[in-house]
């Protein structure tokens, strides 16, 4: 999750800009929409620009793309000065800032312009694309109309530098008929949104879940749960640390109903296991020259409450005996116990490699290779000065957070490029072309991780919404 954020994030702040002003632009009425802030003159990320043109990815990105598009390539500027897209129940509506190059390359695409509400305006069957003279728009007929005769003014219903929300569709949804319990739950979902507003010293984030109780009290409660979760100043040092509440015996308890009115069958019984979970994650040994790692489920610790430790122990062996299954070619298994180390059961479960595991009184602890079991060993997070720093943003009502190095795991997790990149596209480039986009993003992706430092995120329950907020650590 760490990486996927950061990379999304790298690749929205170099990429187009999503500006506020335009999103006012589109007709009322979205059931989802997305925006970010003209962030072309941030000073902010002139640190990330030049990282990514020393890097050389600039160069060969541009050339790459050229050589692939041909005149295409020009329209990669369609967003250039900023862009909103605005989705609803039937239609569709996004306005954009475009390069000049851009602009010229659509206009050159679009047949049958002519003036009208002050844009030329062009269109075929499926939708109408207008131009002035800085911004270009493409919609479904019906939200274009609307917004030629100034039927405007969307709004977010958050603010950032990058927005995403939505809602479920009533209208679709009707629609489906669904079942009544499926129609419930997702019922029960208001709306999603999420932000990211830039600082002076990194970023933050907001993400919020609203929830209807009404349709589905059970999934509800599922989602805004009440109790505490472990205290990660406990756990063992490494790049990540996460706790949370989940409460299993509910989760197999709730999904085969709601299954059932799909004619799915699913014999979940979780009653032995809690609802408080935690995850460690650790820096493992570099892969070897062909690629391979050490373990593919990664380097990892993992923390479950249990009410049952034997009818837990029973459950888990039948998940990795089924996970065995599908982690080798031939489908029929790959399940061996290995013995005891260290206290820890050890066990074989097919292509995925040898994991630990051991039943405490209240939890169960599974290491997904060696190097986490060994991991155990660490000083507790509570005596990193970083962790420290950073919990004490947590409110006492949490229900869950995270505590990670963004640096080292980026590190962690991409290091292995410069050996693994050029075998995973070796057919679809020559290998010279291959080895310079492997010298390149690791070159690139090197300086990103020195500008990140630590980052905290933790989630809370405020009424009927369930919302996460972040606070994360940049070096501009």
């Amino acid at each position: 999750m760490c990486m996927a954020r950061l990379m999304i994030l790298v690749v929205f702040l170099l990429g187009p800009a999503l500006a506020q002003s335009l999103l006012a632009l589109a007709p009322q009425g979205a059931v989802a929409g997305f925006y970010m802030n003209d962030l072309r003159g941030s000073r902010y990320l002139s640190g990330l620009a030049t990282d990514w043109k020393q890097s050389g990815m600039e160069a060969f990105l541009g050339r790459e793309l050229r050589k692939q598009a041909g005149n295409d390539a020009d329209l990669l500027g369609i967003a250039a000065g900023g862009v909103a897209v605005a989705l609803y129940s039937d239609g569709f509506f996004v306005v954009t800032r475009p390069s000049a190059t851009a602009m010229r390359a659509l206009r050159r695409d679009t047949r049958g312009l002519r003036p009208q509400g002050g844009w030329l305006v062009g269109s075929d069957q499926e939708t109408m694309t207008g131009f002035s003279r800085e911004l270009a728009f493409i919609a479904t007929p019906k939200y274009a109309r609307l917004f030629l005769q100034n039927r405007r003014g969307l709004q977010a219903p958050v603010r950032g530098d990058i927005v995403l929300w939505g809602t479920p569709p009533q209208d679709l949804l009707q629609s489906l008929n669904l079942p009544a319990r499926a129609s419930g739950a997702v019922r029960t979902l208001r709306r999603f949104s999420y932000a990211i507003q830039l600082t002076a010293g990194g970023y933050t984030e907001e993400a919020r879940l609203d929830v209807n109780p009404a349709p589905d009290p059970a999934l509800a409660s599922l989602l805004l749960p009440k109790e505490r979760p472990y205290n990660a100043a406990d756990l063992p040092q490494g790049l990540a640390v996460s706790v949370g509440v989940l409460d299993l015996g509910r989760v197999g308890a709730y999904l085969p109903g709601l299954l059932r009115e799909f004619d799915l069958q699913l014999n979940l019984d979780l009653r032995a296991f809690g609802s408080r979970f935690a995850a460690v994650t650790v820096k493992g040994p570099p892969p070897a020259p062909d690629g391979r790692s050490e373990a593919i489920l990664g380097h990892s610790l993992f923390y479950w409450e249990v009410r049952d430790p034997a009818t837990a122990e029973a459950n888990l062996l039948a998940l990795l005996q089924s996970l065995a299954a599908f982690a080798t070619p031939d489908g029929q298994g790959g399940f061996r116990v290995l013995g005891n180390e260290g206290g820890f059961k050890a066990v074989e479960v097919g292509l995925a490699g040898t994991l630990f595991y051991k039943l405490e009184p209240t939890r169960l602890v599974l290491a997904t290779s060696r190097t986490a079991l060994e991991a155990l060993n660490n000083p507790p997070w509570g005596q990193d000065r970083n962790f420290q720093r950073f919990r004490v943003r947590v409110p006492a009502h949490a229900v869950g957070y995270t505590f990670s190095n963004q640096g080292s795991a980026l590190q962690e997790q991409l290091r292995q490029i410069g050996t693994t990149l050029p075998q995973t596209i070796g057919s679809d480039l020559d290998q010279q072309t291959s080895r310079e986009l492997a010298r390149a993003l690791s070159d690139f992706t090197d300086r990103l991780a020195r500008r990140f430092g630590s980052g905290l995120s933790y989630a809370v329950v405020e009424g009927n919404s369930l919302i996460s907020r972040g606070f994360y650590e940049v070096r501009w």
